[in-house]
Order: C-alpha cells, then sequence, then structure tokens
C-alpha cells in the first residue's frame, strides 16, 4: 500500500513539543534522503488514483509552522521532494506559524501544496453538525482567499474523524480527507503514517514501507471496537460519533 507520512515542525527546541512532533533539521534531512534513494515519492493527489501494488510515498505536513518554510523547504528542494501542507487556518499569523505574506509565498512554490487542517484545530468528533460544518467551510474559504488557489484536500486535526464527518468533507467540497488510523482508508478518511523526534532511521524505513501504517491501523481499530464507541452527550449538545 502507499504511506502517507505525516510531519509537523523541523525543530530542535529544548524541550520536546507537545506530542513530540518536532523533529530535527539533521534527522528530517536524513529521512528525506533515504526517500530520494529508495523511495518513489509523489505529489498526495497521485495517491488517490494509483494502484496499490505501486507502493508510493507522500510527505504530508500539519498545523503550518513557519519552520515549514524556512527549514524544511530548503532540504525539500535539495532533493526535488513534493509536500502537502494542511494548514490550521486560524493559527495563520500567530507566533510560530506562518503570516499570511509567508503562506502565501509557501502555496506558490511548484513543491507545495496547501489543504485545510481545521480552522481551530478541534476534535471534530466532539463538535456537534453545525460547528463541524462551520469548521470545514470556514477553513477553506480563508485559506483559499489567502493563496488564491482552490483548497481540495483536508486533513483531520488529531486525526480524528467519523463516516459523518466523511460526508460532510465531502459536502463542503473536499475532494479527499487524511485521518491517521481512523476510519476505513475511503476517499476522506485515509490513512497516514505520524512521524517525531524519536524516529530513529530503523523505525522511519519501518513507517515509511508500509508495513507499520497497516499493523498500528489494525491495532487501533482492534482497541475502537473493544471501547465500543458510541453517540454521547457534551454541554447539551449531540456530537457525532467516531
Amino acid at each position: 500500500m502507499h504511506s502517507v507520512l505525516v510531519y509537523h515542525s523541523i525543530s530542535s527546541p529544548a524541550e520536546p513539543l507537545p506530542g513530540d512532533i518536532d523533529i530535527s533539521a539533521q534527522r528530517f534531512e536524513q529521512q528525506l534522503r533515504w526517500l530520494d534513494r529508495w523511495r518513489r515519492v509523489v505529489r498526495l493527489s497521485e495517491t488517490l488514483t494509483a494502484r496499490q501494488d505501486e507502493h508510493l510515498t507522500a510527505i504530508t505536513f500539519d498545523d503550518g509552522f513557519r519552520d515549514n518554510l524556512t527549514v524544511a523547504l530548503p532540504l525539500l528542494e535539495k532533493f526535488q521532494l513534493p509536500i502537502t501542507l494542511f494548514v490550521a487556518a486560524g493559527f495563520v499569523g500567530e507566533d510560530g506559524y506562518l503570516s499570511p505574506e509567508e503562506l502565501r509565498e509557501i502555496s506558490q512554490h511548484p513543491l507545495v501544496t496547501i489543504g485545510a487542517h481545521g480552522f481551530r484545530h478541534l476534535h471534530f468528533p466532539q463538535l456537534s453538525v453545525a460547528q463541524a460544518r462551520q469548521e470545514l467551510v470556514e477553513s477553506r474559504r480563508l485559506l483559499s482567499s489567502i493563496t488564491g488557489n482552490t483548497i481540495r484536500y483536508m486533513a483531520w486535526p488529531y486525526g480524528e474523524c467519523s463516516p459523518r464527518l466523511e460526508q460532510l468533507s465531502q459536502e463542503a467540497g473536499y475532494r479527499a480527507a487524511w485521518s491517521v488510523w481512523k476510519g476505513n482508508n475511503g476517499m476522506h478518511a485515509r490513512w497516514r503514517v505520524p512521524l517525531g523526534r524519536y524516529d530513529n532511521l530503523p523505525r522511519f524505513i519501518a513507517k515509511a514501507t508500509g508495513l507499520y501504517a497497516l499493523t498500528k491501523a489494525k491495532w487501533h481499530r482492534s482497541s475502537e471496537k473493544r471501547a465500543g464507541e458510541s453517540v454521547a452527550p457534551i454541554s447539551g449538545q449531540t456530537v457525532l460519533a467516531k
């Protein structure tokens, strides 16, 4: 199967970012060098139509950290590897994240495709239908107004989605959406593999080649089945089932 990799911040903070989502520039370059040599790295959109036996790899980034432009992009240019950058629209202009001008700049780069990542980076399954729809529509609208591009793809914050959310994604005009392990790997809940500061090269290779994704996804689906997830009320509102 195809491997869709998820990065966040290419940085080396003294304290790990929440979720250990930071990766040093040196480790990131090592991973890109391996991908350039051993894998066929394509635009994310190509994984939607290519046969699974082609074993493609796509690179994605979530949130919209400023270092995606200043640190990651020069390394991606070195190896000419494309990425899709899923931006949390409400973070644009905040400290540590891309400014509107920087987002516009990176969106014009030939290696970069911009996608949405919600407006306020909320847990979508905890939202009402109206709130989820607003997050989907407004993030797409704002990102399009800044970049001048049509936003066709989105990634669920925290990798969280549900069948009803997948339907809302389609209704909001997205061609496809990506989770992490959630969903059935359909068009609006496609699986991705997260990467972080503790992924050394052997662990990275396991993730990039697809084996890790298969086993981890099965484990998560089994855990969810045992937990018996269902619709539950929060603050008097009906939320979307996971």
